[in-house]
């Protein structure tokens, strides 16, 4: 077996046992998303998954980029069955809204917060971070459009809006849908009273 063939063959692996703890954040969460349940789930041998992730901090940490190509996915089904309407701003909310009270957004965010005490953790989620803010930033950009975003105010509006979605999809957890619809059409409203004004640049 030549060297690349083994090294597809390696790579197909650590792509599965990914996808396997994705799977397990996503419907079970976080506690259950241990080595030996991924093991277990995905029919790996211990020393194939220690050989591509020797501690379970690691496996969770690459865990986030899957995570984040979810969640865009997410964003696409939304823009595809959120109807248009006369106020594009308001549907651009919607979409961000209806994609990231998901379970994947929401699984993420779990991951986040239990950084908050384990500090191996909060390392390896460190650098993962600053890839997964920049795709978040990407998808909302283009939500929005390329002429929103040049608005002068706009990167205001972008930060306070991902706040507002974690806001609401760990809310979300606890209360479902009471209240959300008034929060989505306030939090539109303040948008549109800030990128409605005039742009001075």
């Amino acid at each position: 077996m030549s060297s690349g063939v083994r090294a597809a063959q390696r790579e197909a692996t650590r792509q599965r046992i990914v996808q396997t703890a994705v799977d397990l954040l996503v419907e079970r969460g976080l506690a259950a998303t241990t080595t030996v349940e991924v093991q277990r789930a995905g029919g790996f041998s211990r020393g194939a998954l220690l050989h591509h992730f020797p501690t379970r901090e690691a496996m969770l940490g690459a865990t986030i980029r899957l995570l984040m190509e979810h969640n865009e996915a997410a964003v696409r089904q939304a823009e595809a069955e959120v109807p248009a309407g006369p106020d594009r701003i308001e549907r651009a909310i919607r979409v961000l809204c209806a994609s990231m009270v998901r379970p994947a957004f929401v699984a993420e965010l779990e991951l986040w917060a239990a950084a908050r005490t384990d500090p191996a953790l909060r390392e390896v989620l460190r650098d993962e971070e600053k890839r997964a803010r920049t795709d978040l930033y990407r998808v909302i950009d283009g939500v929005f459009g390329a002429d929103l975003v040049a608005h002068e105010r706009y990167p205001v509006v972008a930060a306070l809006t991902v706040q507002f979605l974690r806001g609401l999809a760990i809310s979300d957890v606890l209360r479902g849908e009471r209240g959300t619809e008034r929060l989505i059409t306030d939090w539109a409203a303040v948008v549109k009273a800030v990128l409605e004004g005039e742009n001075r640049e």
